[in-house]
């Protein structure tokens, strides 16, 4: 039966709910302002679209935690396969600003590799519904990795070298999590510092390449490859304090900020806000983080565990890799900022995945039960 009992509504984690409501309401502001066309003197639709998706959002986070985490990982195989096969037909798709990324339907653009990150969460679950406790060697390593392989390289064909990235990093920060023995870990670091070289000369495209060289000298084309970062950076500085206030920022609204709505809102937000706003959104995800991690120790269910450790991972490294590219510290890659950046398909992918670590909280007194 699908439906819930008195004891799993109640037991609705309340804090994570309210950090995730308060971070959406911060998100519809910042989209909000980043809409302003100053010299049009308009609000752009991003923000009437974002409210749109907030809602859609929170329908999602709500169903998927009445369905159940279990159920989910029980059918993963079948959702695996389709994700997989819209993966694959992204690349039938004619590419748009030199990438096939999105899949067009009835006039919509969606985006598979972002739904696809649910899958990647549930598919980790499954990988250790029945976990021993003990550490992983090299046997477990090469049979808990090749459900990686195909994900990620029909996402890197894209190309999309941040999000096939993110899916490895995940990958990674749970294989720590579960525990390693020693010589595989000593030979994973010694295979990264020989495959980087690799990747550098055979496999990244000449854009992916400027990007670092950007990133370790944004100076040296300032009106080129470096313009993204060099602005953002103005933008962040110029706030100061404490902003230069609500919609007067005026890198992002006089257009020098790019992508102000979707990659780069981060920016939009320390420039009117200052460091004080910006240490907010910094804290509000501080404590969702600690709040699933919290939930992961709660339950003792090993699959509701590693949901738990994914969906944090996740969400810790976007918001990192996202808000340190806005500051320079990190080459410019297009990861946008969870649950807060502008966009349906991103948002609606993680209040999927907070879906499901809200369904832990509500079953974890029954962790066996579907």
């Amino acid at each position: 039966m699908l439906g819930l009992n008195k004891k799993e509504i109640e037991n609705i984690d309340k804090a994570l709910l309210t950090i995730i409501a308060i971070v959406l309401t911060m998100s519809c502001a910042a989209v909000y302002s980043a809409s302003f066309d100053a010299q049009a003197d308009v609000i752009r639709d991003f923000y009437e679209k974002q409210v749109l998706w907030v809602v859609l959002g929170f329908v999602v986070f709500f169903l998927i935690s009445w369905v159940g985490h279990q159920r989910f990982v029980k059918y993963l195989p079948v959702l695996y396969i389709i994700g997989c096969v819209a993966l694959f037909m992204v690349l039938l798709m004619p590419p748009i600003m030199g990438a096939r990324r999105w899949l067009i339907i009835g006039g919509s653009r969606i985006q598979p590799s972002e739904f696809f990150k649910f899958i990647w969460v549930l598919t980790l679950a499954r990988m250790f519904i029945t976990y021993d406790g003990l550490k992983l060697g090299f046997k477990d390593i090469f049979i808990k990795i090749l459900p990686l392989l195909p994900p990620f390289i029909l996402i890197f064909l894209q190309p999309d070298l941040g999000t096939a990235g993110s899916f490895l990093a995940i990958w990674g920060l749970v294989i720590l999590f579960i525990g390693i023995k020693r010589t595989p870990m000593v030979f994973a670091a010694a295979s990264a510092a020989i495959l980087l070289p690799v990747m550098w000369i055979f496999l990244m495209k000449d854009y992916q390449k400027q990007r670092v060289l950007t990133f370790l000298d944004p100076e040296k084309d300032p009106f080129g490859s470096g313009y993204h970062v060099i602005q953002s950076k103005i933008g962040i500085g110029s706030g100061g304090i404490w902003g230069k206030g609500f919609m007067e920022g005026t890198q992002s609204h006089l257009k020098f900020i790019p992508e102000r709505h979707t990659d780069f809102i981060f920016s939009v937000v320390a420039e009117e806000t200052g460091l004080v706003g910006a240490s907010i959104i910094i804290c509000m995800f501080l404590f969702m983080i600690i709040r699933i991690l919290s939930i992961s120790m709660e339950t003792r269910e090993a699959s509701g565990k590693v949901i738990c450790v994914a969906v944090a991972s996740y969400i810790f490294f976007q918001f990192f890799v996202n808000a340190a590219m806005t500051m320079g510290i990190m080459p410019v890659v297009g990861i946008p900022m969870p649950i807060f950046s502008y966009g349906g398909s991103s948002l609606l992918t993680f209040m999927a995945m907070l879906g499901l670590v809200n369904s832990v909280a509500m079953r974890k007194y029954n962790p066996i039960g579907a």
